[in-house]
């Protein structure tokens, strides 16, 4: 019974000195939890088109079988892409949306244009009623 209550106890204080271990943040690790916010996380679209070409590369297809038609980053395969070259170009601009987003440095850039892409979505509405 007293092993039992010793081996409690223990266990208990060994909770709360792990919890009185933690540390809060120090000015200096602040600065650095700072600077990682204003590198640009990376672009996952340029990423998958990475990844998916090498994964149709393992599959055995030939560049010209290739989806992604071997390309190493989102615009080379908007470039191989079959479509007209106004679609091509609208996606492009989706693209650097997409790309100015994580940098936290072009939130202006970015809303720019955001509201340049919606006015000219409901410019092209009105045409077409």
């Amino acid at each position: 019974m007293k092993t039992t209550i010793t081996l409690l106890i223990i266990c208990i204080m060994g909770a709360f000195s792990a919890c009185n271990g933690q540390t809060s943040q120090t000015a200096s690790s602040k600065k650095e939890i700072a600077q990682e916010d204003t590198i640009k996380q990376m672009n996952l679209l340029d990423e998958q088109t990475k990844m998916f070409g090498q994964v149709f590369t393992l599959a055995g297809m030939s560049d010209e079988e290739n989806p992604t038609g071997g390309a190493t980053n989102y615009l080379d395969m908007i470039e191989k892409m079959e479509g007209s070259e106004e679609l091509k170009e609208q996606i492009r601009e989706m693209y650097d949306l997409y790309d100015t987003s994580p940098d936290p440095t072009k939130k202006a850039e970015l809303k720019i244009m955001v509201n340049k892409m919606l006015e000219e979505a409901m410019a092209k509405s009105i045409r077409e009623e």
